[in-house]
């Protein structure tokens, strides 16, 4: 498991959003003047006049927690998925299309695995019972981390910060099994209900292994113990967004000093790796959490932890009783979700996450042009040259200062499409009839291409995201930016629109991953993706004081009911999202002047601040949008429309705003 898309990299899939209706045909996945409301003033809340036709149109569906344009690409990217897979199920035209499909068959064979039961999982809950002493725990952990698990803490390899040429092992702190540490935590009336809806949850998880329901009960309390004493060691989301705060380089001499009780020794040998050199034992506190449980709990409270690991992780290729308890939890009570995926979506999830490049070559052969790929490398020149006119013109920071920042720009790689290479699946091993044991050696293959990169030179051409996904992203350690093949479609680029419009949207989002690499973090690593403050104190003082007016101003907006935005959670986006607009103004107002046609009533300044604007409607279920704002580190869609928009004197002017509109803010923010 790696934890880059919750610290270096700006994802783009948690709020992204959605403009057209459902269901429509893939020819109608453009830019939609009717997502309009023109009973609404844009002066008073640009996000209802741009979204508020689509809003009224757009009701969640039933298999949904959101509704956004990031879902319905995504599900246009299914459909053409879901025919790669029929197709290579069929008639596979090579040994790594066969695996593809022979995997497919095995998660879409039902009947088999209904009929296997429990048998597939039966060596894994006697490796579990056969847990003795601490050296037994520490293998069985280790097990389970190749099979894909994060239990009691997450292994995986990462950049060195101070040296980003090289590749080290990290020890982090697990994901836990609720969605942050508030959940086990908060004493407000949400969390206790939630948690009691856990445990009952739980509850029934161990009956279906079979225990009776005292004995599920205790298993429960077991599991939430140890959970619980894991989330009050774990960094929040807000404390996360500091990097230094989870990197602690150490040898493993160190580690055991740390934490003595846990044996290391054997937990590295079990997984493969030599912990020989640096360690980043990411979160110290939690580290020695974790030795004290080993130190302390029974070892029948660690076995009824892992069994519980192990079903979260067996779950998508268990039967169906299964499936159907973890989505009335996790779907239904949690996140407000009606209906549960249908098995060949959830075939389609589950075989892109162990075999996804294979479909993604194919994918980006049936899909992507050259010439799509020009038109954006064209563009992502544009605003880098955009960018830089900015820095140059900047008169906050020193010379010094904007040497080294355009010196990181000019070092700053664009990655399009596709990666530079193709991974090799030759050595994992498929088979039809195995759903489960496929899923496992799935995870297995994956893990073991993670801790090979341990000690080896750094690889600038990886993807970290599906080329089939709607992904964008920017990454610190290696200063790039990347957009798959399966975001740069209508209506997020569409070479059938205008200029406005593809500036305004997918200009504006490039813009947003490039000022990425100069938020508020990212602005602390170097061109060359080390982790090194190239700015003058006077320099480095100016920004905070920008940075603050953006916490400011989002703290001051209201997420949900009565939650606000967590302004410092979301900085590192806020500051994208005015900065992407930003750029893309800037590069939108070096186009010739024979751009400047009125379309459906609207100049092409009023259409580039509706590209933006549109790809950020979206709806949630009211537990969704405070979940999102507990952890997620974007703003709600309003927010990220009428933030930005407030900030910017070219909005004002595209639509006549005034001093004292509610589109007009007092105070505008801005550092890029």
């Amino acid at each position: 498991m790696s934890y880059r898309c919750l610290s270096v990299v700006s994802c783009l899939v948690i709020s992204a959003a959605l403009l057209f209706s459902q269901a429509k045909p893939e020819a109608d996945l453009k830019f939609d003047i009717k997502a309009i409301d023109p009973s609404a003033d844009p002066c008073s809340d640009f996000y209802q006049f741009a979204c508020g036709g689509w809003l009224a149109r757009n009701p969640i569906p039933h298999d949904r927690s959101s509704w956004a344009v990031y879902q319905q690409m995504r599900d246009l990217n299914q459909k053409r998925v879901m025919e790669i897979l029929e197709q290579a199920e069929q008639e596979a035209k090579s040994q790594d299309e066969r695996k593809v499909g022979d995997y497919y068959a095995a998660c879409s064979d039902e009947k088999t695995i209904e009929k296997k039961d429990l048998d597939p999982l039966h060596a894994e809950l006697e490796r579990i019972g056969a847990i003795k002493n601490s050296d037994d725990l520490a293998e069985a952990v280790a097990h389970l981390h190749t099979l894909g698990s994060d239990a009691l803490f997450a292994t995986y390899s990462d950049q060195k910060l101070g040296d980003a040429t090289k590749v080290i092992a990290v020890l982090d702190q697990s994901m836990l099994n609720l969605p942050d540490p508030s959940y086990y935590l908060s004493d407000d009336l949400e969390n206790r209900k939630n948690r009691e809806e856990y445990r009952a949850h739980l509850e029934k998880e161990f009956v279906l292994l079979g225990k009776n329901p005292q004995q599920a009960a205790e298993s429960a309390e077991d599991v939430l113990r140890i959970e619980t004493a894991l989330a009050r060691a774990s960094l929040t989301p807000v404390e996360r967004r500091d990097r230094k705060a989870w990197y602690h380089e150490m040898r493993l001499a160190d580690l055991q000093k740390l934490a003595p009780a846990f044996p290391w020794q054997r937990y590295f040998a079990a997984i493969g790796v030599d912990p020989g050199g640096d360690l980043n034992v990411s979160v110290p506190k939690y580290t020695q959490t974790v030795d004290e449980l080993v130190a302390k709990a029974p070892i029948s409270t660690w076995k009824n932890y892992l069994r519980w690991e192990l079903v979260r992780l067996a779950t998508p290729a268990m039967p169906s009783r299964f499936r159907e308890a973890e989505f009335d939890f996790y779907g239904k009570a949690l996140r407000g979700v009606k209906e549960q995926k249908s098995r060949p979506q959830q075939c389609e999830e589950l075989t892109n996450r162990d075999l996804g490049e294979i479909i993604g070559k194919v994918y980006a052969e049936r899909y992507f042009s050259p010439q799509t790929k020009q038109h954006v490398l064209d563009m992502v020149a544009r605003l880098r040259k955009a960018m830089q006119q900015d820095f140059e013109e900047s008169s906050w920071m020193s010379p010094a200062t904007k040497a080294e920042a355009l010196k990181k720009l000019e070092l700053l790689h664009a990655m399009i499409g596709y990666p530079d290479h193709w991974r090799d699946y030759s050595g994992l091993e498929i088979r039809r009839g195995d759903a489960l044991g496929n899923a496992f050696r799935g995870q297995q293959f994956e893990f073991r291409r993670v801790m090979t990169k341990i000690g080896k030179p750094v690889d600038r051409g990886e993807f970290y995201e599906l080329v089939q996904g709607v992904e964008g992203y920017h990454d610190n350690p290696l200063n790039v930016i990347v957009f798959t093949a399966g975001i740069l479609q209508p209506p997020f680029f569409d070479p059938r629109m205008g200029d406005a419009v593809n500036l305004g949207l997918a200009g504006a989002v490039i813009g947003h991953e490039m000022s990425h690499a100069f938020d508020d973090k990212g602005h602390l690593f170097d061109g060359e993706g080390n982790m090194r403050n190239w700015w003058t104190p006077e320099d480095s003082k100016n920004y905070d004081q920008r940075a603050a007016c953006f916490v400011r101003q989002y703290s001051s907006y209201t997420a949900v009911d009565d939650v606000k935005v967590n302004g410092q959670l979301t900085l590192g986006e806020n500051i994208a999202d005015n900065g992407g607009l930003q750029l893309a103004w800037l590069g939108f107002q070096s186009l010739p002047s024979q751009h400047a046609a009125v379309v459906d009533g609207y100049t092409p300044e009023q259409r580039f601040f509706l590209g933006w604007s549109q790809w950020r409607c979206v709806t949630a279920t009211e537990k969704t949008a405070k979940e999102w704002a507990r952890r997620d580190n974007h703003s709600p869609g309003r927010w990220r429309v009428n933030g930005v928009v407030s900030n910017m004197a070219a909005f004002a002017q595209a639509y006549h705003c005034k001093a004292g509109d509610a589109m007009v803010n007092k105070e505008r923010c801005r550092i890029w």
